[in-house]
């Protein structure tokens, strides 16, 4: 029954232990059990949750203020509305270990009471003869916080992940590990775009406050380019409780998950499974998990028995981060909360993709599972110990030198999403950085250098919807047309060095955003393509050496000289990482003596 003692809900057990033991009505709702009984718990200023029916009677008998829950998986946040001002006690099963952390989310004074050894529940106790009121008065003397539970597990759980993880905690650059395992899985060619995604995943795991964004992204190309390899490909490097997919289904499919977005990855498949509209509740809904961190959704749901509405409050907090594909971008409102990331669909990209799917053929998995494993590990330890806190000591120089170019206004956002990578990049590497006094992980240059070389183009392509690829396909169809060429998706393509599909959508792309018009409106026809608006200004990052200048000091101040731990590099190995880079010139490696700066070798890059 609800508050009001009408029957609202009806639930069957079918069987004690095996196969399906409960089931709800057709059309029933779950709810709390004993809500008629809320105006005495009330009375009584505090109440005991317990799992099922049975334990109610049980506490009702002895007039414990006790309200069930159907199971030890089932909690809904806005049961927490029942329960204000009181205090809550929850007793926790032997085998409920998640049910506490899933109250307090809801309830954040949630008291802990674990069953004691001889009995599982308060119906238990009974049947055997125990004085259950003065048990659980002492039991109620010694409840633990559900927070120092929380805490005790995640550290518990950390320690662990850490010694698993240490072949990554100890490298000297951990994405250097991450790159050797995207090149182990088959994936051919550049591995920028695969890191990128890495680190848009590990922004999930940032602290956020008001005005922050993580790096949700959408992977762009056309229909069998790699999309979907690129993910899984990253996917297979996080631990399963760091994503939630949804591959296909309702678009509110999300909104009445029960799955857990806190600290997550959120993958949707096809970007088409994506509540439709630029104006619905539920893809208004999904926009504000990804700018508020934090999932709002009102809905109305009909009692079967009184006929009434009744309003329920869906919340599902965040921060949670999206990544998802699609043949096109995504409507205006989606896309001013996305990188876009044009997955590559060169003949290059396409060869060493073919190349290394051979080798993988031939070889079989060509990676080292201690250290994919080790990977994993890193992840799950990193989430572990989730928020982290991240400060940028460049945040002004870099948004001044930003500002001298973005005239768009969606770059609020997008600096958010930059400043978000600079962190995850930090995050990553923290073994090697240093902590200010509030404890925040300090970025260095070296992280946003990292972040410079890797979303250069994306971030301009973002900005503007100008690709490299866009670029030269509508100055390529200038010069033709000037020299009064005839330009098909199979003449463009020849020119480009391209498949006459891919031709085909870049043309589409570029008539869209208006930088082509095509005058023949007949379908089927050839195009008749004219110059359109111009194509906008470059809007690209700054470089990290204008930004060194004015962060060397604050980074490098006596005080948190000291607590730094960086390790050495020899002449070797600062050698080969520049090669890596594509560093070029003369290689100065200077060392102490007798307290005196002396350069002991010059290398030629």
């Amino acid at each position: 029954m609800n508050e009001a003692g009408e029957v609202a809900a009806v639930r069957y057990r079918h069987c004690l232990e095996v196969g399906q033991r409960f089931s709800w009505r057709k059309g029933n709702k779950v709810l709390l059990y004993g809500l008629w009984r809320l105006s005495e718990v009330r009375k009584a200023g505090w109440v005991l949750l317990v799992e099922g029916e049975s334990d109610c009677w049980t506490g009702w008998l002895l007039r414990i203020p006790a309200l069930g829950l159907p199971g030890k998986t089932t909690w809904r946040p806005e049961w927490a509305e029942h329960l204000k001002g009181l205090k809550v006690y929850l007793w926790q099963e032997p085998d409920a270990t998640e049910l506490p952390g899933k109250v307090l989310r809801d309830i954040p004074h949630l008291k802990v009471i674990q069953s004691p050894p001889g009995f599982k529940d308060l119906n238990e106790a009974h049947l055997k003869g125990e004085n259950v009121s003065a048990l659980l008065n002492k039991l109620k003397a010694a409840a633990v916080p559900a927070e120092t539970l929380r805490q005790a597990e995640r550290a518990a759980k950390a320690k662990e992940l850490e010694k698993a993880a240490w072949p990554i905690l100890s490298a000297r650059d951990p994405l250097d590990h991450v790159r050797q395992a995207v090149l182990s899985q088959g994936y051919g060619g550049d591995v920028k775009q695969p890191i990128i995604v890495y680190l848009a995943a590990t922004s999930r795991l940032l602290a956020m406050r008001i005005g922050a964004m993580p790096v949700h992204l959408l992977l762009v190309a056309q229909s069998t380019a790699g999309k979907s390899y690129l993910l899984m490909v990253i996917l297979k490097l996080l631990p399963g409780e760091a994503y939630h997919s949804i591959d296909a289904g309702s678009p509110r499919a999300l909104i009445y998950d029960d799955a857990d977005l806190q600290h997550r990855v959120l993958v949707f498949g096809e970007a088409d499974s994506l509540p439709a509209g630029e104006d619905n509740a539920g893809a208004s809904a999904v926009r504000n998990l990804l700018q508020d961190h934090c999932l709002h959704y009102d809905v109305t749901d009909k009692n079967s028995e009184t006929g009434q509405f009744m309003v329920r409050k869906i919340r599902k907090p965040g921060p949670t981060v999206l990544i998802t594909t699609s043949t096109r971008r995504l409507g205006h409102q989606f896309d001013t909360r996305v990188f876009s990331l044009p997955v590559a669909d060169t003949p290059e990209k396409i060869g060493a993709a073919l190349m290394a799917q051979a080798e993988l053929e031939l070889k079989g998995d060509m990676g080292d599972m201690v250290s994919h494993n080790a990977l994993i590990a890193f992840q799950g330890y990193l989430q572990a110990l989730a928020p982290w806190n991240v400060v940028v000591p460049f945040a002004k120089e870099l948004a001044a030198e930003i500002k001298r170019t973005a005239t768009a206004t969606r770059i609020l956002r997008d600096f958010a999403r930059l400043v978000s990578l600079i962190k995850s990049v930090a995050i990553i590497r923290h073994r090697h950085r240093q902590r200010d006094d509030a404890g925040r992980i300090i970025a260095q240059i070296d992280d946003y250098s990292t972040v410079f070389k890797l979303v250069g183009p994306m971030y301009e392509a973002t900005l503007t919807g100008a690709t490299k690829e866009l670029r030269v396909t509508v100055e390529t169809v200038a010069k033709m047309l000037k020299k009064q060429e005839s330009v098909t998706a199979t003449t463009l393509a020849v020119r480009l060095g391209i498949h006459p599909s891919t031709a085909s959508r870049r043309v589409t792309s570029a008539i869209n955003m208006r930088w082509l018009i095509n005058r023949e409106t007949r379908q089927g026809l050839p195009w008749a393509l004219e110059i359109g608006e111009p194509l906008p200004e470059p809007q690209g990052l700054p470089a990290p050496e204008i930004l060194t200048a004015a962060t060397v000091a604050p980074l490098h101040s006596p005080q948190k000289t000291a607590q730094h731990s960086q390790p050495t590099e020899s002449v070797g190995d600062i050698a080969n990482r520049c090669t890596v880079a594509g560093v070029t010139g003369t290689l100065t490696c200077p060392v102490q003596k007798d307290g005196q700066e002396e350069c002991i070798k010059e290398v030629v890059l």
